[in-house]
């Protein structure tokens, strides 16, 4: 009867107590049933239960004489029963050798699969939260520079245009300016020849205004104001606030020509020329010097004067009892202004053509007392 070990699987026989292959202690009537199982099972080779269990490896029986031949008296040799139990070993030891392979390499491709699923994780992890958000700050980081460099380009353009632009208008205003300087030379230096041509010559009327003649100087007897000769000088004296009076050649009536006259401001605010007057009408031009240094063209219309140019001039002496010569030069309806022989200013104007000459004195505020000598006309 041969039993199995239920360690190992190897066939021992029945009256072994120690598995000869694996060490392991036998109780008795183990193997029947565990044959009987491993019979029903299938896995193993049937074994024969009438095989001879193997006398003990040491037992002279089971040598051979030399030459072949058994002793004599001896029995011949029953051959050791390892069919018995050594093939089913192996049959066993080689389905615990391959189980084992399946199950490694199970557990390996398990294992590597496990692996490339971690590695392939914490590649999209590495990707997800680091690597894409970071290339996604570095384009975001690239595309808020380059639009601040466009913007700094685009504000440095801008900046360089506009300052292209200030240094081009600025260079436009100087040269308008040194344009307008060079014109405004030009002009003064033909209108001092206009003066110099002018003012050549014999006058056709001189009057030193020392006292009446033949040009009939309006004259007023009162004493407070009004029109009168005295030290060698024709005076227009004014009290009234914002009043001219005029001194008036009632006999005079010239179109084009050079009126000039020397006047000196005893006190008050101004006077100057009149000229192209209707005394009846209270009209006429008034060239108005004031001692405030400031010039006028005034037009008056026999209620109010306006002003067709005027403003301040260095030519005017201001300094009280000052002598300032006034010339005035009328052409058509042009009108060329002159103080002390300098030109300071000019008009166009056709509402009067021709008519009387005078000089005058104003009030704007303060007492007024001017006088005038050495009238001279230039007619042609």
């Amino acid at each position: 009867m041969v039993r199995h070990c239920k360690f190992c699987y190897a066939a021992v026989p029945e009256d072994y107590t120690t598995c000869p292959v694996c060490g392991a202690a036998l109780g008795v009537g183990q193997g029947q049933d565990q044959a009987g199982a491993v019979g029903q099972a299938g896995d193993l080779p049937a074994i024969s239960s009438e095989a001879t269990p193997a006398a003990p490896r040491d037992s002279g029986a089971s040598r051979e004489a030399p030459g072949g031949t058994a002793p004599p008296g001896a029995h011949a040799a029953t051959p050791t029963p390892q069919r018995a139990w050594y093939p089913s070993h192996l049959q066993r030891s080689e389905f615990s050798t391959k189980s084992g392979s399946v199950l490694s390499r199970s557990s390996r491709l398990g294992f590597i699969l496990m692996l490339f699923l971690f590695v392939t994780g914490l590649g999209l992890l590495i990707y997800g939260g680091i690597y894409h958000p970071a290339q996604l700050h570095a384009g975001a980081t690239a595309t808020v520079s380059a639009a601040l460099t466009a913007l700094t380009q685009g504000t440095a353009q801008a900046q360089a245009h506009a300052t292209a632009t200030a240094i081009v208008q600025a260079h436009a205003t100087a040269t308008a300016a040194a344009q307008a300087t060079a014109v405004a030379a030009a002009t003064a230096t033909a209108e001092q020849a206009t003066y110099t041509a002018a003012t050549q010559g014999t006058p056709t009327l001189t009057d030193p205004l020392t006292g009446q003649n033949g040009n009939q100087w309006t004259l007023d007897g009162n004493l407070r104001e009004g029109c009168s000769f005295s030290g060698s000088s024709l005076h227009s004296l004014v009290a009234s606030d914002h009043v001219f009076i005029p001194c008036l050649a009632l006999a005079t009536n010239f179109a084009d020509f050079t009126l000039q006259v020397h006047m000196r401001l005893a006190r008050g605010d101004g006077g100057g020329l009149v000229f192209r007057a209707n005394a009846d009408r209270g009209t006429g031009y008034l060239f108005f010097v004031g001692s405030d240094g400031n010039y006028s063209l005034m037009l008056s219309d026999g209620t109010q004067a306006n002003a067709l140019v005027g403003g301040p001039t260095p030519a005017i002496h201001t300094a009280a009892g000052q002598d300032n010569l006034l010339t005035v030069i009328a052409r058509g309806s042009s009108i060329l202004l002159y103080v002390n022989k300098q030109y300071v200013g000019s008009a166009q104007d056709k509402d009067f053509s021709a008519g009387q000459i005078g000089v005058f004195a104003i009030d704007l505020g303060h007492v007024t007392d001017a006088a005038f000598s050495q009238l001279q006309v230039w007619a042609r």
